[in-house]
């Protein structure tokens, strides 16, 4: 009987033992890519780890009984999952790239959470853009709450941004934060910068001349451009038709390639888009110009240190336009017209070090 006694008392000794060291183990990935370096742990508990290189994560020696895991990592949105944990768990979770609270830089010129931002900035990002069906900067600004897009001539077809109702020239137009147009090309460059190299804009409504100098009295529209988060590939081709009488081609294309570390990468975008032109009334002089635009451009980061960061980006336009008479011939056989070639180079150089939780840099 003691003998019996005895065996039955390791048995649940075992039982007991093997039941509070159980294993949680999953994968974490977004848009379909593996997540490295995510914080996950049981909420209330020292129990936590970080997801390795390939995403997978395992926390281990647990005791049995009910858990809240918590997942998060900056950049995306943090997910919270209940759990009553009898036995190993494999649970994986699929992240969403949080965008309610952004940061920015075109606030303060430092980078800030949209919310901690001293001014208020609005914010368009490339999947609205995509959505809208916008080809160009141009289209993509004529949805964002106190701008208006203009054209302000018919043979040539310049734009020019306003801003809480002041004349374009008091609107400063920046690319990753540097007043790169110069007067005129701030007039036609509105239509050459193609949608795919945009990663979000950022827009301020109000004086900033503080910041931006006294282009700025009206407010600053802050273009910021791609960096590779995946690796990924697309092309797309987006054809538009004017009453049926002009076409309007337009493809781009995209790729990104990022190291398996994350802490370096390389984008790449290029743009074709040829538009014809356009007679409304019949007058054989166009409302629409003819437009060829050709662009590409590449961005870079190297991440060097976990404070650091290194950014490059380096981008070729160039475009052809042609309004007025529609002549069969050379513009100036036409009574009247206006031609134009433009080619525009933009490049940077970025070195970054964060020096606190701020993100101050």
């Amino acid at each position: 009987m003691t003998y019996k006694t005895i065996l039955a008392i390791l048995a649940m000794a075992q039982m007991a033992f093997s039941q509070d060291n159980l294993v949680i183990s999953g994968t974490i990935t977004a848009d379909g890519e593996a997540l490295p370096y995510v914080n996950v742990f049981l909420e209330g508990t020292s129990f936590g780890t970080l997801s390795d290189e390939s995403g997978n994560y395992k926390i281990e020696n647990v005791d049995s009984g009910n858990y809240s895991i918590v997942v998060t990592v900056t950049g995306y949105k943090t997910q919270r999952k209940s759990i009553k944990l009898a036995e190993n768990t494999s649970l994986d979770f699929e992240l969403n790239t949080e965008i309610l609270d952004e940061v920015v830089v075109t606030g303060t010129r430092t980078f800030k959470r949209k919310t901690n931002s001293a001014v208020i900035v609005n914010i368009l990002n490339s999947e609205s853009l995509t959505t809208l069906q916008a080809c160009n900067l141009s289209e993509g600004l004529k949805f964002q709450p106190g701008l208006r897009v203009e054209t302000d001539c018919q043979t040539c077809n310049y734009t020019q941004l306003r801003i809480n109702g002041l004349g374009g020239g008091y609107s400063q137009i920046l690319i990753n934060g540097r007043p790169i147009f110069s007067p005129l090309t701030g007039l036609y460059g509105l239509e050459q910068i193609p949608v795919n190299m945009i990663e979000r804009i950022e827009t301020i409504r109000g004086g900033g001349s503080a910041l931006y100098g006294s282009s700025a009295i009206g407010g600053v529209v802050n273009v910021i451009t791609k960096l590779p988060e995946t690796n990924n590939f697309d092309i797309n081709y987006t054809y538009q038709s004017v009453d049926g009488n002009a076409d309007d081609h337009m493809i781009s294309g995209n790729a990104t390639v990022v190291s398996k570390s994350k802490n370096a990468g390389l984008s790449l975008f290029i743009n074709n888009r040829n538009r014809d032109l356009y007679d409304q009334n019949g007058d054989n002089f166009s409302e629409l110009t003819q437009l060829k635009n050709n662009s590409f451009g590449a961005n870079f980061f190297l991440l060097p240190a976990e404070n650091q960061k290194l950014e490059a980006s380096f981008s070729k336009l160039n475009e052809y336009r042609y309004g007025g008479e529609m002549v069969d011939g050379p513009a100036y056989l036409a009574q009247q017209s206006e031609e134009r070639t433009h080619d525009v180079v933009l490049g940077s150089l970025d070195y970054q070090i964060n020096f606190n939780d701020e993100n101050s840099s």
